[in-house]
């Protein structure tokens, strides 16, 4: 159960490596592309922010069948070189278990490392794979390009007031080939060894993904994100191998899974910096899943 404990924080980890209201609209009279351009090019030029999560899953887990589990926390992180800090809260109703995680990931010159205490222990994991730190590192600037580039859809479908600020809410639609062409970037990068062997060929029929962003109707800072990545997790499941434990029960977790994951942002570069607890440091290392 830690390692899938590990294993799935990690994950949101990765996943996640993405003021008072005034009387200006500055969404009136522009496209729902338009807007959403504009608010992700100035969340590129974020030097830091925080940030409230809220994940909801449901998944197979062997000998335990079916649970779900609830998290929610909060995160703080800083820009160049990224600094992120996480603490969440899980509930698994079905095990009646409950718990507090809390993780690091630290850029640095070998790559990126991630420090993770579950169960009031502290792990190290360190990301040192070239292709991996580069694709982590890309310059948001040149993710916007490719995003727009494979928008296939977006429109405003309502507003809402989130944090007391008054904000449009935008569902969109973007190919899944985005991904496809980021790893395919990287082919150095052995994501066969990573995910399994059959991952490029499931990720070429992965089909599109639904999202929806909260923009800030008076300076189109995005304040909200949602995501729901079932499909995109069951796919992946499906192309795991069996290669070692971890992968094995990741593997059967992936196959079924649901995950639906709400991001609310705020205190934009407004952070004060932090630092890495002396206990995390001195963590046991274990390998990342390479």
């Amino acid at each position: 159960m830690k390692r899938i404990i590990i294993s799935i924080t990690l994950t949101i980890a990765l996943i996640l490596s993405t003021s008072a209201c005034s009387e200006k609209d500055m969404v009136s009279n522009k496209s729902a592309q338009e807007i959403l351009q504009e608010s992700i090019t100035k969340s590129a030029e974020w030097k830091s922010y925080e940030m409230e999560i809220t994940t909801l899953m449901e998944m197979n887990i062997p000998e335990q069948g079916l649970v779900q589990m609830d998290m929610s926390g909060t995160g703080v992180v800083i820009m160049d070189p990224m600094k992120m800090h996480m603490t969440l809260d899980m509930d698994m109703p079905e095990l009646e278990q409950s718990q507090t995680m809390e993780q690091y990931m630290i850029q640095e010159e070998e790559g990126f490392v991630i420090y993770q205490n579950v169960e009031d222990q502290w792990y190290k994991m360190v990301i040192s794979d070239p292709s991996l730190v580069e694709m982590m590192s890309m310059d948001p600037m040149e993710n916007i390009g490719l995003f727009m580039e494979y928008l296939e859809s977006a429109e405003v479908v309502e507003e809402e007031v989130i944090r007391e600020r008054d904000t449009v809410k935008i569902d969109l639609t973007v190919s899944f080939d985005m991904y496809k062409e980021l790893l395919e970037k990287n082919d150095s990068l052995d994501v066969g060894g990573i995910l399994g062997s059959g991952v490029m060929e499931t990720i070429s029929n992965m089909g599109n993904l639904t999202y929806s962003v909260w923009v800030d109707k008076s300076n189109l800072e995005i304040v909200k994100y949602y995501m729901d990545l079932s499909e995109a997790m069951q796919k992946i499941g499906e192309a795991m191998t069996t290669q070692d434990e971890m992968l094995s029960e990741v593997a059967e977790i992936y196959k079924d899974a649901k995950m639906e994951m709400t991001m609310v942002v705020y205190n934009q570069n407004n952070v004060e910096d932090f630092e890495v607890p002396e206990e995390a440091m001195d963590a046991q290392e274990l390998p990342f899943m390479n």
